[in-house]
């Protein structure tokens, strides 16, 4: 522990040994903690550790020393106690990594086998999962002699009877504290391999106890724990039936294979092959093309045989009614849909009513009845009382009234009740200098925040400043370093210490230092969504201005596809890959660059605001060619692409208008993106004093 000591007297001591004549400025801290990064990730040697602290004994007033400090001293965990860990947390209580410090620390001390080290510290450890199986490896490792069986006074079949099973103590745990970690059906980690080795060549670890977590295993879909699960016993009927569970779990449709060995013929009727059954079911509709069921009575008399065989609820007999018409809502069956219309009036599930009310849309055909269906949660929803007022049952006066009520709130169905009514649309921008604080935000602050008064303005913008300084300064620095997972955790943590009008100061703050993707960040942790100036920043706006000068896109729709597309955080990726503001994809990139002689020749071009805008506008131009000034087709294609979105007109075969379309379109994702993009707009527009256009002619009075 010498050199631990060493280094620690180096971070916290008073006295540096001066590299730098004077004091550095910030352009030499910047580089020696870039330095300091630099040299702890090739090596931990004692010679680089003792160069890395003297460079951070010269950058202690540099907002990212914590940093420097916390690279320096988790480089050194294994040569640490945990005195010296709970140190560090209680010096460092607002620094966001010093949280996760107890469990490296662990990580470090179980590699190093540090075994009582460990066990000196137990005490004081966390107690998670992770954390009780490296104490009862380091017992084992100290301790291993110290392991009982008690033998019960009858030993028999303890493969097949639990009362009869020995009680095990491995490491400190007793049979039945093993037995409550064991059973879960999720993977363990690791490092609980070890102490579940231990208790099964003990005979702890019996047949029936890797039986009931196969079902566990078999109920969340984890097939490879059903795979391990089978390297576990010698138990050779086990085995297969483990093998089994897991070829049922990759190929559902096995569950009706009658040369499968679990198929419905061949299970026993009893309550494990019940569970088995339920679990698999909605695996096993999927595999269900709409297209293949000819006759719906042939599937609905074999689903009907299994429930009545294992005894279905009437609640799990309307669960499997529910997952066959999700999965065959589309077919083009008559036989199938007339079922499907049948049940949906008895099981009255809100996502299939409004499902078939988009269905009823698309078709043209009265939605009344469907409507009818629907919670009266669901029914007060804006899209569904704006639709209310299409059907007959409301008088035209009424009608007018219920969209006057829609026009005054925010979104896309409240735009469109305000064109129906031929007004303008007028929402409230809520100002900063207006904000008071409601009781339930006072509820919803922190603990250990001041509650402003109910009447107490927005919290002044300096002393919010001056409070989170040090917080500030940290997340301004990690912007320059690009370092953006720690300055988003850093972000959340300081909307978690603060209360709603600090949030608000916060969220204005970042506006004023155009860190715009905080800014959006701030409103959503502070659910500040009256607030639409901060809310929608004019991010970016000599770019914009600059691509577009010659399109005939504008900017306020260009700021509302980057805004729904990446909350301007021009560094995010997608699952599928797609990149920057406008969350363009390479390929499409690539293409748009090529047929617009633009300069592109790598992905990461697309995480610079620069080239992500000149693409990404590029691209909308190309769509506004293909569809003209529509932007609810240009947005739609931006999102699904333009092959579904043909395939959708040439469906609709210009019979549906414009409201009947955007609630029609077949993906949820698509139709929720085409009403917000639609809505940014708007609200663009009267943010940046634009003339007001909710909807073109070309949008409003298409028939799609």
């Amino acid at each position: 522990m010498k050199f631990s000591r060493t280094i620690l007297t180096l971070l916290t001591s008073s006295i540096t040994f001066s590299i730098f004549a004077t004091e550095a400025p910030l352009e030499q801290q910047r580089e020696i903690y870039q330095k300091i990064s630099q040299l702890l990730t090739i090596s931990s040697s004692n010679t680089t550790q003792n160069i890395a602290a003297q460079l951070a004994a010269e950058i202690k007033d540099y907002p990212l020393y914590p940093y420097a400090e916390y690279q320096l001293f988790t480089a050194n965990l294994a040569n640490l106690n945990f005195a010296d860990i709970k140190t560090y947390q209680n010096q460092h209580s607002n620094f966001p990594l010093s949280k996760n410090l107890s469990k490296q620390w662990l990580e470090a001390q179980q590699k190093a086998e540090h075994w009582q080290t460990i066990l000196d510290s137990k005490q004081q450890l966390p107690t998670d999962t992770y954390t009780q199986c490296a104490i009862q490896q380091a017992e084992l490792a100290i301790n291993g002699k110290n392991m009982q069986i008690i033998l019960p006074k009858s030993a028999v079949n303890l493969e097949k009877n639990l009362v009869n099973q020995p009680q095990v103590i491995v490491g400190t745990l007793t049979q039945s504290q093993l037995e409550q970690l064991w059973l879960t059906g999720k993977s363990l980690p690791k490092v609980c391999d070890p102490l579940f080795e231990q208790w099964n060549q003990m005979g702890g670890l019996s047949n029936s106890l890797i039986q009931q977590r196969a079902l566990l295993a078999f109920d969340q879909n984890n097939v490879g724990l059903l795979t391990h699960l089978s390297s576990m016993t010698q138990e050779p009927t086990l085995q297969t039936w483990l093998k089994d569970l897991a070829d049922l779990r990759r190929y559902a449709q096995k569950i009706s294979s009658r040369d499968f060995s679990l198929n419905t013929d061949n299970l026993e009727i009893n309550q494990q092959n019940k569970r088995i059954l339920l679990a698999i079911f909605p695996s096993f509709i999927k595999t269900i093309k709409d297209t293949d069921v000819m006759d719906i009575k042939s599937l609905l008399s074999k689903v009907d045989n299994w429930a009545i065989a294992f005894n279905l609820t009437p609640e799990e007999t309307n669960n499997w009614q529910t997952l066959i018409i999700n999965q065959l809502f589309d077919s083009p069956n008559i036989s199938v849909q007339q079922w499907r219309d049948t049940v949906l009036k008895t099981v009255k599930e809100d996502k299939l009513i409004e499902r078939r009310i988009r269905m009823a849309i698309r078709e043209k055909e009265d939605i009344t009845p469907w409507l009818a269906l629907l919670s009266d949660e669901k029914k007060a929803m804006d899209e569904w009382q704006y639709w209310l007022t299409k059907t007959s049952q409301f008088s035209t006066e009424k009608s007018k009234n219920i969209l006057k009520s829609i026009s005054s709130q925010r979104g896309f169905y409240a735009m469109l009740a305000a064109q129906e009514l031929g007004i303008p649309y007028q929402i409230k921008v809520q100002e900063t200098k207006e904000i008071e604080t409601t009781s339930s935000q006072q509820e919803t602050s922190h603990s250990n925040s001041q509650s402003p008064s109910s009447t107490q303005k927005v919290t002044d913008l300096t002393s919010v400043a001056d409070k989170y300084a040090n917080e500030l300064a940290r997340i301004e620095e990690l912007r320059y370093f690009n370092d953006h997972n720690n300055m988003n955790t850093e972000w959340r943590e300081l909307f978690n210490q603060a209360n709603f009008n600090e949030q608000i100061a916060l969220i204005k703050f970042a506006e004023k230092h155009c860190w715009y993707d905080l800014q959006v960040e701030g409103t959503i942790q502070a659910k500040a969504w009256n607030y639409l100036k901060l809310r929608l920043p004019n991010a970016y706006e000599k770019w914009f201005d600059l691509f577009l000068k010659d399109k005939k896109i504008t900017r306020t729709f260009a700021m509302a596809i980057a805004r729904q597309e990446s909350a301007w955080k021009p560094y995010v990726s997608s699952s599928a890959n797609a990149q920057g503001l406008m969350q363009l994809l390479p390929s499409t990139a690539k293409l748009t660059a090529q047929r617009n002689n633009l300069p592109y020749n790598q992905e990461n071009q697309l995480l610079d605001p620069f080239n992500n805008i000149m693409l990404g506008t590029t691209h909308l131009q190309e769509l506004y060619d293909k569809y003209g000034d529509n932007r609810i087709l240009i947005a739609a294609a931006y999102n699904a692409g333009a092959n579904r979105v043909d395939q959708w007109l040439a469906k609709s075969n210009g019979k549906l208008t414009m409201a009947e379309f955007v609630a029609s379109i077949p993906f949820y994702e698509t139709r929720g993106y085409v009403q917000n993009v639609l809505a940014y707009d708007t609200y663009y527009q009267i943010l940046q004093n634009k003339p007001q256009q909710i909807f073109s002619k070309e949008e409003y009075n298409k028939l799609y």
